[in-house]
């Protein structure tokens, strides 16, 4: 008996100055380049956990900004830019017209040119922020150990090469998958339904053969829409550098959407699933009256 309490006790002191030994856990430095919109509302959670958790964020700011403001749980840097607050409100509500509203099928490339429009905005605010070497020398000197972005927009990766420290993505998903083909999973149009296509994975032939011209559809709209994403690319990265290619770079995917509504498909280690998280700021369901519903076989009207 004594033998076991002695035993204890020196296990007890051991662990004890192990303790004492230990150097107390640091926090890393993030820095967060952001979406602005709906995007930046769930990846905001994000962030502010990060803070509270002893991380030391940095997020930029545009000073024309949607909804990205600043807070007492980490730092900002706001950034000038070459679009005034009226430009961007005027712009992005000519994009909600098209999501909130969709149009038919003749007014599809009208919904096309409404994302190249909001799309080359943003890719001016990427490139004022980009060529203020004051701010860009400040940000690289800080030595950040990770940054955090929404791939929607090419500023992030950029800014992820530039400075060479390793991207975390933070996103629902890429306009015609690219998502999935920058991380060269399997995806063909045979058996994977273009999304919003209305199809199931069990396709007959004719709607196998419809699956892949909208796969073909997605693919040039697609080729448009990232223009400006591989032109401010190759800019910096050298003639060729595309959109794609940076995304291609080694970084971890958090993915905003359950793995049980999706359609099966195979993945990489390197992607997430995190849509839990879009569950943090709940509210209290409405009150609902509910009709007595007759059992005598009469209808009610």
């Amino acid at each position: 008996m004594k033998r076991t309490v002695l035993r204890l006790t020196s296990l007890g002191l051991l662990a004890w100055f192990c303790c004492l030994s230990a150097e107390p856990v640091q926090g890393g430095k993030v820095l967060v380049m952001p979406v602005d919109g709906s995007h930046w509302l769930s990846m905001k959670i994000l962030v502010k956990e990060l803070s509270l958790r002893g991380h030391e964020v940095v997020v930029l700011v545009p000073e024309s900004s949607l909804l990205i403001q600043g807070s007492d749980t980490y730092r900002t840097e706001v950034f000038t830019v070459s679009y005034s607050q009226q430009e961007l409100d005027g712009n992005f509500n000519e994009l909600r017209k098209g999501i909130f509203n969709p149009p038919a099928l003749t007014g599809f490339l009208v919904n096309v040119q409404r994302l190249l429009n909001f799309t080359d905005l943003q890719v001016r605010g990427c490139e004022s922020l980009l060529h203020n070497e004051a701010l860009m020398s400040r940000l690289r000197a800080e030595g950040f150990d990770v940054l955090l972005t929404d791939p929607f927009l090419p500023c992030g990766p950029i800014l992820a090469h530039l400075f060479s420290v390793p991207a975390v993505y933070f996103l629902h998903g890429l306009p015609c998958g690219l998502h999935i083909k920058v991380n060269q999973c399997p995806s063909p149009p045979s058996h994977v339904p273009v999304f919003s296509s209305g199809l199931s994975p069990k396709m007959n032939f004719v709607q196998r053969v419809k699956n892949l011209f909208l796969y073909f559809k997605e693919e040039h709209t697609c080729k448009l829409m990232y223009a400006n994403f591989d032109h401010l690319a190759s800019r910096y990265f050298g003639d060729g550098v595309t959109y794609k290619d940076l995304l291609s770079h080694d970084a971890i995917w958090l993915l905003k959407y359950d793995w049980t509504f999706e359609w099966p498909r195979p993945i990489m280690p390197n992607m997430v699933f995190i849509g839990g998280i879009n569950c943090a700021q709940k509210g209290r369901l409405p009150a609902v009256s509910v009709r007595p519903v007759s059992t005598t076989g009469q209808k009610h009207i």
